[in-house]
C-alpha cells in the first residue's frame, strides 16, 4: 500500500499561516537595528522552520543575503550553525555576516549570511539532482574537504534519541490528544525499538566517524542555482562519514534502490575515497531507522502541536513516506506494525482510531 494513493481524489480543509507581510515587515525592523548600513531592496519569509523563519533578501546592488530568526534558541541550533560557517574555507558559500540577540518586543536570536541567489532541491525538484549528480557530488566534495569540526555524528545521534521520545519533545497537551486518537503505549514502545537498532547500528560504525560530513543532508538543505549546489542549514555538521550524507541524499530523493550501487560508484570515484559495499549498507540500515523515525515524530508534531495547518509539510511526509514505503518494510519492527502505523498517520485526517 502507497501513502500516496490515501490522499488521491480528497479534499482538505487546512488552517492558513499567519500574514508574512507582517513577518517580513518585522525582519525588516530587525535588520534596522542590527545591520542598518544594509539597504534591502526586497524581502520574502522563505520558509518557517520549527526552530527558526527564515527569510530571503536582496540589498541594493543586488547582493543576495539568508537570515535566520529564532524566537526561542533552546536547542543552540544557530549557534551550531555558526561554527560550521566558521569552519567552511574562503570560496564556501552561505558566508557568515553577523548573529546576535536582539529585543524588538520579545528578544529573539539572528543570523545573517551572505549566498547567491538559489532555490533548495525541495522548491525546485529532484529531478535538477539526479540530473546534475555528478556536479553535485563535485561540489559536495568541496565542502566535506574544509575544516574538521568537533561535533560527532555520534553526539548527533544522541540528541536524535531525545527527539523519539514523545514526552520530552512534545507539550502535554498534544502528548494526551495523541493518547486519546492511538495506542499510544504501542506507540512508544514502536520507538524504544527503533532506538535500539539505531544505537547497535551507531555503536558498530562508530570507529568510521573521521571525516567531515554535513550530518542532515536533506533537500531543504541542497541548493542550486543554474550553475552549482551547495550545502546549507549545517547545524548538524559534525565528524561521520561521507556515507552518511549519501544515505541520506538517496532515502530524501527517493531514488530506486536498484539504482544504490550505481550511485555509490560516481560518489566514491568522484570524491576518491574506498568502494566498501559492505560499509554502505550499513550506513544506509542506520539513516533508514532514522528516517524511519525523524518522519513518524515530524508528522505527529504536525498534527498534534500544529493543528494540520502547515498543509505543505503534510504533503511533504506524505510523498516522503510514499517512496520510501519498501524499503521501511525491510526494518521487522515497521513491517510488523506497518497497519498501525498507517492507521495512525491516517486517523486524525479520516477519524478512524488505530
Amino acid at each position: 500500500m502507497k501513502l500516496s494513493s490515501l490522499f488521491k481524489h480528497k479534499a482538505y480543509a487546512f488552517n492558513q499561516p499567519s500574514d508574512t507581510d507582517q513577518d517580513c515587515k518585522f525582519a525588516k525592523q530587525l535588520l534596522k537595528k542590527v545591520k542598518p548600513k544594509l539597504k534591502v531592496s526586497k524581502i520574502t519569509l522563505s520558509s518557517v522552520c520549527d526552530d527558526y523563519d527564515i527569510f530571503y533578501l536582496t540589498d541594493e546592488k543586488g547582493i543576495f543575503f539568508k537570515l535566520k530568526i529564532s524566537l526561542s534558541d533552546i536547542k543552540n541550533i544557530l549557534k551550531k550553525e555558526i561554527t560550521a560557517l566558521r569552519s567552511l574555507g574562503k570560496q564556501q558559500i552561505p558566508k557568515y555576516v553577523c548573529h546576535g540577540k536582539v529585543k524588538i518586543g520579545d528578544e529573539v536570536e539572528y543570523l545573517l549570511t551572505k549566498a547567491v541567489e538559489s532555490e533548495s532541491i525541495r522548491n525546485i525538484g529532484r529531478s535538477v539532482l539526479v540530473e546534475n549528480m555528478q556536479q553535485f557530488f563535485a561540489n559536495y566534495f568541496e565542502f566535506t574537504k574544509t575544516r574538521a569540526v568537533r561535533n560527532s555524528y555520534k553526539d548527533n545521534i544522541t540528541k536524535f534519541y531525545d527527539s523519539l521520545d514523545p514526552e520530552k519533545e512534545l507539550p502535554e497537551e498534544s502528548v494526551k490528544a495523541i493518547k486519546s486518537y492511538t495506542d499510544y503505549d504501542k506507540c512508544k514502545e514502536f520507538f524504544i525499538v527503533l532506538k535500539k537498532e539505531i544505537d547497535e547500528s551507531k555503536n558498530q560504525l562508530e570507529g568510521f566517524f573521521k571525516h567531515k560530513c554535513h550530518g542532515n543532508l536533506v533537500l531543504d538543505s541542497i541548493f542550486y542555482n543554474n550553475h552549482f549546489f551547495y550545502l546549507d542549514n549545517l547545524d548538524q555538521t559534525c565528524m561521520g562519514h561521507p556515507y552518511i550524507d549519501l544515505c541520506d541524499v538517496i532515502l530524501d530523493s527517493g531514488l530506486s534502490k536498484q539504482n544504490d550501487i550505481q550511485i555509490l560508484d560516481k560518489f566514491c570515484s568522484e570524491g576518491s575515497i574506498d568502494n566498501d559495499r559492505e560499509l554502505f549498507y550499513s550506513f544506509l540500515q542506520l539513516q533508514l531507522r532514522k528516517k524511519l523515525g525523524a518522519l513518524l515524530l515530524t508528522y505527529i508534531r504536525e498534527v498534534y502541536v500544529y493543528d494540520s495547518y502547515r498543509y505543505d509539510k503534510i504533503i511533504e511526509i506524505a510523498d516522503t513516506f510514499s517512496h520510501l514505503y519498501e524499503r521501511f518494510c525491510e526494518i521487522p519492527i515497521f513491517n510488523d506494525n506497518k497497519n498501525f502505523i498507517m492507521k495512525t498517520i491516517c486517523e486524525p485526517i479520516f477519524g478512524v482510531k488505530a
